[in-house]
């Protein structure tokens, strides 16, 4: 009921909420652009939904790929059908810039600082929340 209500301002809030820059211990490029929040949030805080194209079927991600590319599957993210994906990739929001400590360069200590989470609503959307209080400047 929250996001209908609130459709159309979920960018506006998130971009208050939220920053985009490459840190500067990222001499490897690995990471890229990461998330950072601009101010502190406390915990259980909604950032947002995950937004982008939804993909129905097998055959709708060969296209899409065949479309955008491979690197285009960097920004998928799979739906409580787990036949569905969402791609952030070229028109998702800046949540689709979160580092994941499941990527093969992340650390022990990198998982152990996660302090976002997805909720599944429904069949098809992902919304990102906060674990834990977080201070301004912190990566998410």
């Amino acid at each position: 009921r929250w996001f209908l209500h609130n459709e159309g301002s979920h960018d506006a809030r998130m971009n208050a909420m939220i920053s985009v820059s490459i840190p500067l211990d990222d001499s490897d490029g690995y990471r890229g652009r990461t998330v950072y929040a601009k101010t502190d949030l406390t915990a259980f805080t909604v950032l947002g939904p995950y937004s982008g194209r939804l993909l129905d079927s097998e055959k709708a991600r060969r296209e899409y790929e065949k479309e955008y590319g491979k690197e285009a599957s960097n920004y998928y993210f799979a739906t409580r059908s787990q036949e569905r994906l969402i791609s952030a990739w070229p028109q998702g929001n800046l949540l689709s810039l979160l580092n994941s400590p499941v990527f093969t360069h992340r650390t022990a200590e990198a998982e152990a600082r996660q302090n976002v989470s997805v909720v599944l609503v429904g069949k098809n959307i992902n919304f990102f929340l906060t674990t834990r209080d977080i201070s301004a400047g912190e990566e998410l």
